[in-house]
């Protein structure tokens, strides 16, 4: 390898690195779900990420009815990886007696030091996007996909999504709400793994059944994607709008 090459390789790296990537991945595919029985969040010290296929996780948490209990599980939950380098569980804001929940992507560098989803500047737009509606946090109730900050902000990995998503499920059921808004690609795809991009499924209420119940769920532009592209927030004011006149606020 000549001096360029390194050189170039090097550069490549810290390509890399700035967008969020933190380890090398081969080139042959591996199994990621592994046997094994999980008990109890104690024991889920020496678990590797890996070792946590989503029907492990669901019966783990079958039993739990409350929102504390769902809580005190996932803080102690250790079978992802991203609990390591974040600061908090963000588990949620606003009214659990709410009739509409809303879901986001993951926390990001505010949430992630004061513990609450939507502290930041999406979340400040969240908050005028509500009040647009007469509505605000005391009126709704507000979680993500993922519960902890990922390195640098970049999006959940699909393991990651899919290791946090029957806690999501359960979030979503013992909360019960008349419907559900998704805020962004990934928390839609999350939930109803959809091939559409977020621009053409936006704005079309869908169901996802959970536990033998439906939930009515409309997916829109995440804030964040806002900031960077405000010519797209009449397309969420629609959204709005619609989501009022499904709850009749």
């Amino acid at each position: 390898m000549t001096k360029l090459d390194i050189q170039n390789t090097i550069k490549l790296l810290n390509q890399y690195k700035l967008s969020g990537v933190d380890e090398n991945i081969g080139n042959m595919a591996k199994n990621r779900y592994g046997k094994g029985t999980i008990k109890s969040p104690d024991k889920l010290q020496s678990k590797k990420e890996t070792d946590f296929p989503q029907h492990e996780i669901e019966k783990d948490i079958l039993d739990i009815d409350s929102l504390e209990s769902l809580k005190e599980y996932m803080s102690n939950f250790k079978g992802c990886e991203l609990h390591k380098s974040a600061t908090n569980m963000v588990f949620s804001d606003g009214n659990p007696s709410a009739k509409i929940m809303l879901i986001g992507e993951a926390p990001g560098h505010d949430e992630d030091i004061q513990g609450k989803p939507f502290v930041g500047r999406s979340g400040k737009l969240l908050d005028k996007m509500l009040e647009a509606i007469d509505l605000n946090r005391e009126k709704v109730y507000i979680a993500n996909i993922v519960p902890w900050r990922p390195p640098n902000n970049r999006r959940p990995t699909d393991e990651e999504i899919e290791i946090c998503l029957p806690m999501i499920k359960k979030h979503i059921e013992i909360v019960n709400p008349k419907a559900i808004l998704l805020l962004g690609s990934t928390a839609t795809y999350a939930l109803i793994k959809n091939n559409e991009g977020i621009t053409k499924i936006r704005g079309k209420w869908l169901d996802i059944e959970i536990n033998k119940k439906k939930y009515p769920i409309l997916p829109t532009f995440h804030p964040a994607f806002l900031l960077r592209q405000p010519a797209q927030k009449k397309f969420s004011w629609e959204d709005l709008k619609s989501l009022k006149k499904k709850v009749k606020i």
